[in-house]
């Protein structure tokens, strides 16, 4: 099975197929920082060419510093810093490149100008395959949010393969294309050091670090759960959520999903036939029901088998499960005619009617998400 990039940016962006190649060079250069994009400012969109484009607006007043090496094991190339107190933190968007799992990654982080607690709840949020950090803080709006709720959003890049492979989560415990699979890297021990990273410099709360991400990232997001649910209070994952079998939670992760039903890149009834595949593969990746491998997590926190079915609009019709250990929430969101997409995107208007489907406006993964996971601590 040939597997084309997708880039989950300001929208996800099809592309031409390309083969895979050996683990990319190191970057070791600190990337311009950029502020947070303007509410009246969308980066670019293109949807009658068929392969939308997106350029996130910079800013070249944000702060930029140098790094230095971190303790255990990872180096840090970027704004290092320890703070004594949140307050202390410098608000806006920085950037910085951390080396850890074998790989060097890109890491936007964005500090509201007033941190609602010390120390500070954190969101991770992991972007598609093909895309950036960059991409998917615009696409998801989470650091307007941010702002206005005083809590700091982290989104890292994921490296390829080769020269011109597409960003990638690795998703373990299938056979799958290579794009998510690389033996020279684990993006689990970069996960890790991640949050040691924001939790010893950035004033983040080692109790309240949630995980939310769009298809491959809410796949990354799920593999989170199944590998590291004692470092994850609560979790969102949007157009794509992943229950493999060697998947063995220590703990029972309050989880929302989302998924459109007529998402023709992750099929919602796991049909097998996808636009980033030449040939339909119903035992493959793609042949996953989504609420299937959502019910699997619920399972997994002791929930009664059926859940509750409720049309809360025409639009958005919810599952909740009840009877979970320690009345931990879990709810799968079907967006009914929904795409490969965000519910409530700031780019709504840019993506519906494209390739990529409809954008709900009736939830919002961001809001909505952000109200379910700040309940929880762990």
């Amino acid at each position: 099975m040939k597997i084309c990039p997708l880039f989950v940016s300001a929208a996800l962006v099809i592309v031409g197929c390309s083969g895979s190649g050996a683990t990319s060079d190191a970057v070791t250069s600190t990337p311009p920082a950029t502020d947070l994009v303007p509410a009246d400012s969308t980066p670019e969109f293109e949807p009658d060419s068929g392969e939308p484009s997106v350029s996130v607006p910079s800013a070249p007043n944000a702060p930029t510093t140098t790094g230095s090496p971190a303790s255990d094991g990872f180096v840090i190339n970027g704004p290092a810093r320890v703070r004594p107190a949140c307050d202390s933190l410098t608000p806006g968007v920085s950037e910085l490149t951390l080396e850890a799992g074998g790989a060097v990654h890109d890491v936007r982080i964005f500090v509201p100008t007033k941190v609602v607690s010390d120390p500070a709840p954190v969101v991770l949020n992991w972007h598609g395959l093909s895309s950036d950090g960059a991409q998917q803080a615009a696409f998801s709006g989470y650091e307007r949010l941010a702002e206005q709720e005083g809590f700091i959003t982290v989104h890292p890049t994921g490296v390829g393969l080769g020269s011109d492979g597409p960003n990638f989560w690795e998703v373990t415990g299938f056979e799958v294309p290579q794009v998510y699979d690389d033996p020279k890297r684990d993006d689990l021990a970069f996960a890790d050091s991640l949050i040691d990273m924001i939790v010893a410099d950035w004033c983040a709360d080692p109790d309240r670090v949630y995980s939310t991400g769009m298809s491959n990232g809410g796949y990354f997001t799920a593999e989170l759960l199944c590998r590291r649910a004692d470092r994850i209070a609560a979790a969102v994952s949007v157009a794509g959520t992943t229950h493999p079998e060697n998947c063995a939670p220590s703990r029972a992760v309050p989880y929302l999903a989302f998924h459109g039903t007529d998402d023709t890149v992750v099929p919602y009834l796991g049909t097998g036939e996808s636009i980033l595949i030449e040939e339909a593969d119903p035992d493959g990746f793609f042949g996953q029901v989504m609420p299937d491998e959502f019910a699997e997590f619920a399972a997994d926190a002791g929930c009664a088998p059926n859940p509750v079915r409720t049309e809360e609009t025409p639009e958005v019709v919810s599952y909740v499960y009840s009877g979970c250990a320690e009345d931990v929430p879990m709810t799968f969101y079907e967006v009914v005619g929904g795409g490969h997409t965000w519910p409530d995107s700031p780019l709504a208007d840019q993506i519906t009617g494209t390739v990529l489907g409809f954008v709900t406006d009736d939830i919002s993964a961001t809001v909505d998400g952000w109200a379910f996971m700040s309940q929880f601590s762990l």
